[in-house]
């Protein structure tokens, strides 16, 4: 009875961690180290490299919808959503090596082989991660469970993240012996066969219990589904969290290296800054369901974001304080920062049955791509933000001007705080929370009356 209301084991929880886990062993390594190899190993330009990311993100971004409407189209045997973890997992790992692979081409044979395997393995990513996450409002309607889920999710995130950071420098100068260009790739396979193990656990342990009937599927139209996402204000409200999170995360990783460098002047404490960033996100999804239990999702995310504004305030008046206070609070802000991340997750999947109950269709695929359509946007655009800025100061790394320290300063904290406050704007309109048990429970009664 507790599986059917929706109660899931610990290893199913762990399993479903491990597929977050799994993306960042890939897609962690691919975010972090990419574009160093792609201009200190494979001698590309960055510029062209700059062009090239923006066209493949916002083609990847296109085709998240489609994969969307593919995972709600989906009827088979092993569900809407585990079969694309099942077939595309092996093409995703391949094509992950294949991209830190070095054909010595021309200039120009070198660029277009970059476009195709780096796009391929975007599209790869999305097959396989929007279905993961669309698995979650699939596998369990108790919103208790979903928090646990979501910070399973976030906990593996992390130490993917985590793992990534510490692991990558140290195998490629093993394995390579120097060479960079078989270090590379080596390294990536033994990530990739880390990454295939745990999302084929995710495929065995997780299970579809609420995805739509087969004759539902049939029914599905695409323009509907649109016009009634849009009509789904909780969704909408979280999409644009969602938007902003990633917008801020673009922006703080992407100028944080120049703040710690330049602005602190203490360059050797980078690989900590980093590092401690990932710490707290873990941390705060450990965190997440005992502070989401007792204060709610919504409640517990607006306490959690507003003391990271405050802390983010006070670190502007702690630069010249010790080097160890400064690093504590930038870490206790970034554990409120962490919390609702998982909430937000959950809050998420709760809105797939919001608009199962308003609409008469669940429509995760649809809700899930345009989710990670906003998603990549905001990171990507956060990124540019950093670079455009910093190109507007006059940021010459030979010669650091004071405008260019200033505008560090301003996107360090400006940016974040403006952002997070944008979050918090969004879930104070959120009114999901207190409806969301109501909501649940008319599921059900359609569902048992069906049956009958």
């Amino acid at each position: 009875m507790a599986q059917a209301a929706g109660k899931l084991s610990l290893s199913e929880k762990i399993s479903y961690g491990f597929g977050d886990l799994a993306s960042n062993f890939v897609w962690g390594m691919t975010t972090s180290y990419l574009l160093y190899f792609y201009t200190n190993v494979y001698g590309l330009a960055a510029t062209a490299i700059g062009t090239l990311f923006l066209i493949t993100r916002i083609l990847d971004a296109v085709i998240d919808p489609v994969i969307g409407v593919m995972i709600d189209k989906t009827s088979s045997r092993f569900g809407k959503a585990r079969p694309f973890i099942l077939f595309l997992t092996i093409p995703f790992a391949i094509f992950s090596v294949l991209t830190f692979i070095t054909p010595d081409w021309s200039e120009g044979g070198k660029l277009i082989y970059a476009y195709l395997t780096y796009l391929i393995l975007g599209i790869l990513y999305s097959g396989v991660n929007l279905p993961y996450g669309a698995l979650m409002p699939m596998m369990t309607k108790d919103p208790e469970e979903k928090n646990q889920l979501s910070s399973f999710r976030i906990m593996g995130m992390a130490i993917g993240a985590i793992a990534v950071s510490a692991l990558t420098n140290p195998l490629v100068k093993w394995i390579g012996g120097g060479n960079d260009r078989l270090g590379f790739p080596v390294t990536m396979g033994i990530f990739t066969v880390v990454a295939v193990v745990m999302f084929y656990v995710v495929f065995l342990k997780c299970k579809e219990r609420f995805s739509e009937s087969a004759e539902k599927t049939k029914e599905f139209n695409t323009l509907t589904s649109a016009k009634h996402m849009f009509g789904n204000q909780p969704w909408v409200m979280i999409a644009l969290n969602s938007l902003f999170m990633f917008l801020r995360i673009g922006v703080v990783f992407g100028v944080l290296v120049y703040f710690v460098q330049y602005v602190l002047g203490q360059p050797e404490m980078i690989p900590l800054y980093l590092t401690l960033a990932n710490v707290a996100n873990f941390a705060g999804g450990a965190l997440a369901p005992f502070v989401l239990r007792r204060l709610g999702k919504r409640n517990g995310s607006i306490l959690a974001l507003t003391g990271a504004v405050l802390l983010y305030g006070l670190l502007f008046f702690l630069e010249s304080s010790p080097p160890f206070l400064y690093l504590v609070i930038f870490f206790i802000a970034n554990i409120g920062i962490g919390i609702n991340s998982p909430a937000n997750f959950s809050m998420l999947a709760d809105t797939v049955d919001y608009h199962e109950w308003k609409f008469g269709h669940r429509s995760e695929g649809m809700l899930y791509s345009a989710y990670s359509f906003a998603t990549k946007f905001g990171i990507a655009v956060g990124g540019s933000v950093v670079a455009y800025a910093l190109g507007f100061a006059g940021y010459d790394p030979d010669a650091v001007t004071p405008q260019a320290t200033d505008m560090i300063r301003v996107l360090f904290y400006l940016g974040p705080i403006l952002l997070t406050i944008l979050q918090i704007g969004c879930l104070v309109l959120y009114k999901l929370d207190k409806e969301h048990k109501q909501i649940v429970q008319d599921l059900d009664l359609r569902t048992s009356s069906v049956k009958a």
